[in-house]
């Protein structure tokens, strides 16, 4: 794993992992991805998405921990449609429960409606269909490196499983990731639109060899 100029260590957990992470993990997306439709259904939520997610198989979820302390973390999946379906299936329950609140807000129907129209389009578009679905750092650790070394441990995962590019959507509200993905080799590729939100669709490669390895 890309070794951060942060004191932490970056690794690969799964649904054993300590409960604790899962419940961090959901802080962070909560309060650095509040753009997201996710982040509007709950810690609690939240914390057993990423619980699947650590256990689903086609997904990595890596974390940067201090001690024993969650401070930022990427998730990754091989194939957005897929990986949305199968949570659909073995949580669909769940997931309606928060919806259903959420659902009496007009402008929260517009969301998941531009939302599902954005995940069924993939398939007949050239975008790659890998992608980083989050990546938040704690305040207190960003512009110290973090981020880039989870971006990079994502990449070279993505790499190992034969992956040559994926995709990354950022809102126009997430003013540091606009600027952060195309910093390390991300090219815009698209706009689209989430409820009223504008947002832009990056392809990241994989390049053969990790970076400063030559």
């Amino acid at each position: 794993m890309p070794t951060p100029a942060h004191s932490c260590t970056i690794v690969s957990i799964g649904p054993g992992a300590p409960a604790h992470y899962f419940q961090e993990m959901a802080h962070l997306h909560a309060t650095e991805l509040q753009a997201g439709l996710l982040a509007k259904f709950g810690v609690a939520f939240l914390a057993d998405f990423y619980n699947y997610v650590a256990g689903d198989p086609g997904c990595v979820l890596l974390v940067a921990l201090e001690g024993d302390k969650v401070i930022g973390f990427v998730s990754g999946t091989h194939d957005i449609g897929k990986f949305y379906h199968r949570f659909i299936l073995r949580r669909g329950l769940k997931l309606a429960t928060r919806l259903v609140p959420y659902l009496l807000s007009r402008r929260a129907l517009s969301s998941i409606v531009s939302l599902r129209r954005y995940l069924t389009s993939r398939n007949t578009t050239h975008l790659p269909v890998s992608e980083l679905t989050s990546l938040a750092v704690d305040v207190g650790a960003q512009r110290k490196g973090v981020g880039k070394a989870l971006f990079a441990a994502l990449q070279e995962h993505f790499r190992s499983e034969g992956i040559q590019a994926f995709q990354v959507t950022a809102a126009k509200t997430q003013v540091a990731a606009l600027q952060f993905y195309p910093a390390l080799g991300a090219k815009l590729v698209a706009k689209t639109q989430l409820g009223t939100l504008e947002s832009f669709v990056f392809v990241c490669p994989t390049p053969r060899d990790p970076p400063g390895s030559t």
